[in-house]
């Protein structure tokens, strides 16, 4: 069985620290790419966690989450403390839409 990681700012770091996961405090996209980098070498690790204002960070450097030809990490991407802001169900939406070949309508 694999693990369990976060990565992002100190405060959820440390409650994802408390419940048990293995946490990684990050300060910037930068040092976040490389960390990230790093964990997705690792083949033990089965849940990437990562909150929703670093995701939209990098998602716009070209970043691959996903080494070609793995299942995993699966990334599971949680909102911050400020909330979500839909960026993520936006991806996936868009996701869809382009799998099926035809814009689904998003009820609100």
């Amino acid at each position: 069985m694999g693990s369990v990681v976060f990565v992002g700012d100190e405060y959820l770091s440390l409650a994802f620290r408390l419940i048990g996961v293995e946490s990684y405090v990050v300060y910037d996209e930068i040092e976040a790419e490389k960390k990230i980098g790093d964990l997705l070498d690792n083949e033990d690790i089965d849940l990437l966690i990562i909150p929703e204002s670093l995701y939209i960070k990098l998602t716009g450097r070209h970043f691959k989450f996903r080494r070609e030809g793995r299942d995993k990490p699966v990334l599971a991407v949680v909102p911050g403390l400020e909330g979500s802001v839909g960026k993520r169900t936006e991806d996936i939406y868009n996701l869809i839409s382009q799998a099926v070949g035809v814009r689904l309508e998003l009820g609100r």
